[in-house]
């Protein structure tokens, strides 16, 4: 006993709603990452990682620039991959704001923003585990100290 004249409200699909919240994740991943380099009183040079923070700040401060150094040399700074991210978040505008949504074309673009999110994420965890493997027993207990807190 429907009714013909009932029909569902015209909205976002349910594909488009994930793929905005996906995108704006990003978006605020990328800002917080820019404005802890930026703004943070070690200067942009110093290895920062939103996802690493309590390990980061539990590092002593030689370890911490050991891997940022490490970092930048095999993933470029965040200022020589700014252009590259800007780039493709503007072409991403361009293709949600497009008459014609092309699916494929944001579907691609959110994949490569979220694997060089990734590849990131995992040499800076890899640089980590590596240095945590090589910390004698006393630098470990030292570290295990430091974590959780919070840096003044």
């Amino acid at each position: 006993m429907s009714d013909d004249k009932t029909q569902k409200p015209v909205g976002m699909r349910r594909r488009t709603k994930i793929l905005l919240g996906v995108s704006l994740g990003l978006n605020m991943l990328v800002i917080g990452a820019a404005g802890g380099l930026l703004f943070h009183n070690d200067g942009p040079d110093h290895f920062r990682d939103a996802a690493y923070g309590p390990y980061t700040r539990a590092l002593s401060h030689n370890d911490r620039k050991v891997i940022g150094v490490a970092l930048r040399e095999e993933v470029g700074s965040f200022r020589q991959n700014l252009p590259k991210i800007r780039a493709s978040y503007s072409e991403l505008k361009s293709a949600l704001t497009a008459d014609v949504y092309d699916s494929e074309l944001v579907h691609r673009l959110i994949t490569e923003q979220q694997a060089l999110g990734m590849k990131r994420y995992k040499i800076g965890q890899r640089l980590l585990l590596e240095r945590l493997d090589a910390m004698s027993p006393q630098e470990r207990q030292n570290f295990a100290k430091h974590l959780g807190r919070r840096r003044r």
